[in-house]
C-alpha cells in the first residue's frame, strides 16, 4: 500500500526510500543536544497547553517543539497572555474550528518578558508544579486526557454545573488545584510584563 503511492510522490527522499516513515528533523534533533527535556504543544488544539517531554522522545510533525528545558519559558508560554496572543496569530482548523499554532506567527514573534531573577524563579517554580500536577493526575489515572482536564477547567471557569463524567474528570484531575496554579502563573507572567493581571 506504501510503494505505489510514495512512487508518486513529488519529494525525491520519500519516494527513493518508500519504506522509511518520514525523515529526520536536521535542525530540532541536534538543538536538543543537552537537554534532558523539551517544551511541546499539539499544532491543533481545542485548547493551549504546553508540556515538557523527555528527550527521548522523538516528536512527529503534529507537535510544535520548543528546545529549551527552561520552566520559566513553559511558565510564559503556559499563560493566559500567552494563549491570547496565539489565538490572535495562529489560524483555525479542522470541523470544530480548532486553533492551530504556528510557530512562525504564534511563538517567533512573540515577545517574552524582561523578567527580573527573582520573577523569573517565581515562574519556574510555578511552571515546575503545573508539568508535574498534570503529570501525576494521569499517572494515577491513565485514560485521562489533557483535553479533558481543561474542558472541565473552562467549565469550572464559567461557572457551569457539571455533569457526572465532567464530575469525575475534575475529581481526577484536581481541576482546582490546576485552576490555582494557573492563575498564579498568570499572575506572575503578568507581573513579569508590568501588567495588570486583568488586562
Amino acid at each position: 500500500h506504501v510503494k505505489p503511492e510514495r512512487d508518486q510522490n513529488n519529494r525525491s527522499t520519500y519516494r527513493d526510500n518508500w519504506w522509511i516513515h518520514g525523515e529526520p528533523r536536521a535542525n530540532f534533533r541536534p538543538a536538543l543536544k543537552g537537554l534532558r527535556r523539551y517544551i511541546a504543544t499539539p499544532e491543533t488544539a481545542k485548547h493551549r497547553f504546553f508540556v515538557f517531554l523527555d528527550a527521548s522522545i522523538l516528536p512527529d510533525n503534529m507537535l510544535v517543539n520548543v528546545a529549551s528545558s527552561d520552566a520559566f519559558v513553559l511558565g510564559v508560554l503556559s499563560s493566559h497572555i500567552h494563549v491570547v496572543w496565539a489565538l490572535a496569530a495562529g489560524g483555525r482548523l479542522g470541523v470544530g474550528n480548532d486553533p492551530r499554532y504556528n510557530k512562525t506567527r504564534c511563538f517567533e514573534p512573540f515577545p517574552f518578558p524582561d523578567a527580573a531573577e527573582p520573577q523569573r524563579e517565581r515562574i519556574r517554580f510555578l511552571a515546575e508544579q503545573l508539568d508535574a500536577h498534570r503529570k501525576r493526575c494521569q499517572e494515577l489515572h491513565p485514560r485521562l486526557t489533557l483535553t479533558e482536564i481543561y474542558n472541565v477547567l473552562a467549565e469550572v471557569r464559567a461557572g457551569e454545573p457539571l455533569e457526572p463524567a465532567s464530575q469525575n474528570i475534575h475529581d481526577q484531575g484536581l481541576i482546582s488545584v490546576l485552576r490555582d496554579i494557573q492563575d498564579d502563573i498568570d499572575r506572575a507572567v503578568a507581573e513579569a510584563y508590568g501588567w495588570p493581571v486583568d488586562l
